[in-house]
């Protein structure tokens, strides 16, 4: 809650930046590539389901990811970015002594950010900066993944939603340079947060068959990028 808080201000904060500034503004457009190291979840399932308690946890591969940004109004210390990614991968739920259950998909991920950069961004040619946003992580799943999960002969966890989208943050930093007078390399990192997927699978049931994952907390990823971006100012 404090590091969401803490977000918000700085959107907000940035937003007044350049409502209030009358400097050259600029915009930016560049594809990415990124590499994101996913921190898996614990948890237990208890009565009725298991009794006693077992442990398991759910994660996802740590894979590349490419994307998009749009960087809008940059303006003296302060600019807003969109940005949209995709990554292939596989939700894995792990239990000791078991075989996992493998369920294959992907990850969109929508951000708006507010960027700070340290120097004034229309005259320095190294831009060091600081940034953070709000948006959505959108988990999806194959069909043939949610066949298999909804099969009592494989993994008879019951039907599940083909996509789970969730409220998601990031806060990082990164370093841009004009190589050009239109053309830049940036080089970033971020940690993600958003809410666990659940696939519609509820926290927990009275039913005893009834599959429940109780995960609490938030999915987090490291993420290092690299990308071009085209500029224009205005």
């Amino acid at each position: 809650m404090r590091k969401t808080s803490v977000l918000m201000l700085i959107l907000l904060l940035g937003s007044s930046g350049m409502l209030l500034g009358q400097e050259r503004y600029g915009f930016e457009i560049g594809p990415y590539a990124s590499y994101q190291h996913w921190k898996d979840r614990s948890f237990q399932v208890g009565p009725p389901q298991a009794s006693p308690p077992i442990s398991l946890s759910l994660g996802y591969n740590d894979k590349l990811a490419y994307g998009l940004r749009l960087n809008l109004l940059s303006q003296g210390h302060w600019g807003g970015e969109l940005s949209y990614s995709y990554q292939k991968n596989t939700v894995t739920l792990t239990r000791q002594s078991f075989t996992p259950v493998a369920l294959r998909g992907g990850i969109h991920h929508f951000f708006y950010n507010t960027v700070l950069y340290p120097r004034r961004y229309d005259n320095s040619k190294v831009m060091p900066f600081v940034t953070a946003g709000l948006g959505v992580a959108s988990y999806q799943l194959s069909d043939g993944a949610r066949a298999r999960a909804a099969d009592p002969r494989d993994y008879g966890l019951g039907a599940l939603k083909s996509q789970d989208n969730r409220f998601a943050f990031n806060y990082g930093g990164g370093i841009k340079v004009n190589v050009r007078s239109n053309l830049g390399l940036r080089a970033d990192f971020r940690h993600n947060f958003s809410d666990v997927p659940s696939y519609g699978l509820p926290k927990e049931s009275s039913n005893p068959a009834q599959a429940v994952l109780p995960i609490q907390g938030k999915l987090q990823n490291y993420e290092v990028s690299a990308g071009i971006y085209f500029q224009f100012l205005k």
